[in-house]
């Protein structure tokens, strides 16, 4: 944990995956984040592989850095509860949609009488402005709806789904940057705000950040759609051995790989004569290389070719095998540790790397309403 938040106190009423994994974020960053969870605890928890019930491997990875306090929302007990933890908190983030929130007494305006300060954020599936507010929405949806599903299938004979929840993070990750919009804003002046952060428009300014492309002009010049990413030899390409993504990128890496494997006959054509002819051309430059020049040599012979060209390359690492990358065993990001009730364990610590900032002791993923009494 980095103590950059210390005396932060965030309540999260967050479930799944969205919400969860920007308080852990949060609480890695020195927050004091409070989940508020069910009775029957965040359903989350029963996702998926588990040693003992309600401690999912997918639960556990998004909820260290918390406290938690168990909570029927629903009942005048429990409202009472929740309005005194918000109070004097600073933040109150959630991913519920908002009418559930509303009905709970929750929401913006209500929250706001109690405490005008607090930085109110939350993930909704659609802005509440648009005809698409009252929408159910989790990452398979967004992918569907952004366009992002259809990309992945522009080569295939379907669309495809990513197969991670890429929509969840990416928009956790947005949620958590305007938390902290939200609280250089409170420290600067005092007063507290709402931050709505939609799944759908998040991601689709990602999906159209280079796919708008000709579509950036009025009137639109070309069709939207970025030809470099889009060609169908922007792939991982076949060596001898495996497969390997180069990153031939600009004109001056174009002609110094095409001279050092001998074709000069294309570094002198007109194809490289400019960065405008290149990129006219880039889709048939990759399958230049994907079919005549990668196949020759294996993945080492052309790791240490582009490594001595100094052009970005990898291979494709199986995510079985991550793990036992060597970089990531040096910098220690898969790590052990002794959880209290669940035994042996391995985390993803934070990916920050910090200098002069305290660092303090991780607490882990909580039980159901681990800490309902010593916060109360």
């Amino acid at each position: 944990m980095h103590n950059f938040l210390n005396g932060v106190k965030i309540i999260e009423l967050g479930h799944i995956l969205l919400g969860p994994y920007a308080g852990q974020t949060l609480g890695d960053m020195g927050a004091e984040v409070i989940k508020v969870e069910a009775l029957e605890g965040d359903f989350y928890r029963t996702v998926g592989t588990k040693r003992r019930s309600s401690m999912s491997a997918q639960w556990l990875n998004c909820n260290r850095n918390k406290r938690s306090i168990s909570l029927n929302l629903k009942t005048d007990t429990g409202r009472e509860v929740m309005k005194k933890l918000l109070l004097d908190a600073d933040v109150l983030i959630h991913n519920m949609r908002p009418k559930a929130v509303a009905k709970l007494g929750f929401d913006y305006e209500t929250v706001r009488g109690l405490n005008p300060s607090l930085v109110y954020c939350f993930s909704s599936g659609f802005g509440q402005n648009g005809p698409y507010r009252d929408y159910p929405a989790f990452d398979d949806i967004i992918q569907a709806r952004s366009g992002l599903a259809d990309l992945n299938g522009t080569h295939e004979d379907s669309p495809r789904l990513t197969p991670m929840p890429v929509t969840d993070l990416t928009t956790s990750q947005s949620l958590t940057q305007a938390v902290l919009a939200g609280l250089f804003r409170k420290a600067k002046t005092g007063k507290g705000c709402l931050v709505e952060v939609p799944m759908f428009e998040t991601f689709v300014s990602l999906v159209m950040n280079q796919h708008l492309d000709g579509h950036v002009f009025v009137p639109a010049v070309s069709d939207v759609g970025y030809p470099r990413v889009l060609s169908q030899f922007r792939k991982p390409c076949a060596t001898r051995d495996g497969f390997i993504v180069h990153g031939v990128y600009n004109i001056n890496h174009w002609r110094a790989f095409l001279t050092d494997v001998g074709r000069e006959d294309v570094v002198n054509s007109d194809v490289l004569s400019s960065s405008e002819k290149l990129a006219d051309n880039i889709a048939s430059l990759y399958k230049l290389i994907a079919e005549e020049i990668l196949p020759s040599k294996t993945t080492k012979e052309w790791l240490d070719i582009f490594q001595r060209l100094d052009i970005p390359c990898a291979p494709v690492t199986e995510v079985a095998s991550i793990e036992e990358d060597e970089h990531i065993k040096a910098v220690d990001l898969f790590r052990e540790y002794e959880h209290p009730t669940e035994g042996r364990l391995r985390e993803i610590r934070s990916a920050m790397q910090v200098t002069d900032v305290e660092q303090l002791s991780d607490l882990p993923p909580p039980r159901i309403g681990e800490h309902s009494v010593s916060i109360l």
